[in-house]
């Protein structure tokens, strides 16, 4: 494709974000010329909010919940039309012709080439030299990130880093040691250069913080215990990050709350509710009959519920379990009890300027109690039970209102691993990170088959979608599809 083509590409098909107030927000264009294009800085920006804003369409039920929940302990969904793409997810009979699948690499891939086309603009553009170092190392980031999520879905995939490809461009995979090295090394680079408050003050963009964040995460991911534990103590040693404390800890996600310094990186979705680009979460997780707090709003066919064996996790003091929703009053006024495997996550709640369907509740790519927790499970893989681990770990249960521990409550490694790992489900659930932390402590495919479920060991990677196979004869396609 030529440089032109892939402008007018681009114009045609982005709702790109201009900031304004300090949030990034939406100006759509309908008719622009190159030569409108790459002459500023701010014409920089308007491609690279575009990628912001991929992100932000990001769609928790599909790319979150389905992906990475309902093939694990916590989530299951019954009913509407979404029951044919979730069915295979949980039952793990999923294909490479699956359309979620599809749609996550297609998405990951077309925020790549925009970063791609940043970067290969940004260096001969005049303009405010400090500006262009952290527009770059923006890009760099943006670019790694969906990388990395692109990893843990897949494994090794092809690295495009330009923009100008041809139609005879097929590339392969990278190798396992090529994919960890880049994201490795750009989120490094990024991190250096970003800064420590969002630029020009945007919330949403991305930060020093949330480059050493995702870097903590992509250690943790690949069991690189000593990196991941001194990347998550950089996070920390900015200062300028804590955990929610204040009138309950599943308050952290209301409206009032929502830019709160637990935050380090999120998908900002919009308070407009004409613009239709929230998520639809809330409509697909409500039961029939379920009263809106700020009517009119719609409830779809479809229901994501949770397994009653996973708050079986939870204390019964916990804070965190106001998170969920066991019964609620009628129409009629009837109180129902929603019973055995059909309680609902109202992790993210109604905002009174949500559209119809829509919520705008921004999404945690990155949180500070994170952090904290990645620290420990790496000091605890590195040493044991120890005391810092203990102490991490109790911050975010003195959060959620119950019981801590001593160092001496954890007799071995495993003891305190798998209470980690228990942490984080009851921190963490619908946030889209339960399936990867099951696959690192090794439990994605035991506890699959506990359930029932046929699951395989090769079912830690999702398939390369079939489309891309049959487009490009140099990808080889993951073991056991």
């Amino acid at each position: 494709m030529t440089k032109l083509k892939s402008l007018i590409w681009l114009a045609m098909i982005c709702s790109l974000l201009i900031s304004c107030e300090d949030l990034l927000e939406e100006e759509t264009f309908t008719v622009l010329s190159p030569n409108d294009f790459f002459n500023t800085g701010d014409d920089l920006d308007v491609v690279l909010n575009s990628v912001y804003g991929e992100l932000r369409y990001s769609d928790i039920k599909r790319d979150g919940v389905t992906l990475q929940e309902v093939n694990t302990d916590i989530a299951l969904e019954r009913g509407g039309g979404i029951f044919t793409f979730n069915e295979p997810i949980e039952e793990f009979t999923w294909t490479s012709s699956h359309q979620w699948i599809r749609s996550m690499w297609e998405r990951r891939y077309r925020t790549i080439f925009r970063t791609n086309v940043v970067l290969d603009n940004a260096e001969g553009i005049e303009m405010n030299e400090s500006r262009k170092r952290e527009t770059i190392a923006e890009a760099r980031f943006l670019r790694a990130f969906n990388y990395y999520l692109l990893y843990d879905l897949f494994g090794p995939v092809p690295l495009i880093t330009q923009s100008q490809t041809t139609v005879t461009d097929r590339p392969a995979r990278a190798t396992e040691e090529e994919i960890v090295s880049f994201i490795e090394n750009e989120l490094i680079s990024a991190a250096e250069a970003l800064p420590v408050e969002p630029r020009n003050s945007e919330y949403g963009r991305a930060t020093k913080g949330a480059a050493l964040g995702a870097l903590t995460k992509f250690y943790l991911m690949t069991k690189r215990w000593q990196d991941a534990a001194s990347s998550a103590q950089e996070v920390m040693d900015l200062g300028i990050y804590d955990l929610f404390t204040q009138g309950g800890r599943t308050e952290l996600f209301s409206p009032d709350n929502q830019r709160d310094n637990e935050f380090i990186f999120v998908a900002v979705m919009s308070d407009n509710p004409d613009d239709n680009t929230g998520d639809g979460w809330l409509s697909h997780v409500v039961p029939r009959g379920y009263q809106w707090q700020y009517p009119p709003r719609v409830i779809f066919a479809a229901e994501y519920k949770i397994w009653s064996a996973f708050l079986e996790l939870f204390e019964p003091e916990d804070e965190r379990l106001n998170a969920f929703l066991f019964e609620f009053v009628n129409e009629q006024g009837e109180t129902i009890v929603l019973g055995n495997d059909n309680a609902r996550s109202m992790k993210f709640p109604e905002y009174p300027s949500q559209g119809i369907s829509r919520s705008s509740d921004d999404f945690p790519f990155l949180r500070y109690a994170d952090i904290l927790l990645s620290r420990s499970e790496a000091l605890n893989e590195i040493n044991g039970p120890n005391q810092e681990s203990v102490d991490l770990l109790n911050r975010i249960r003195e959060a959620a209102g119950v019981s801590t521990f001593t160092v001496n409550d954890f007799p071995g490694k495993e003891n305190l691993r798998n209470f980690i790992l228990d942490e984080r489900g009851r921190e963490f659930h619908t946030e889209a990170l339960r399936r990867q932390d099951l696959i690192r402590h090794g439990k994605f495919i035991e506890m699959a088959k506990e359930r029932g479920k046929p699951a395989m060991d090769h079912q830690v990677r999702y398939p390369i979608p079939q489309t891309e196979i049959e487009r490009n004869p140099n990808l080889t396609q993951n073991e056991g599809y």
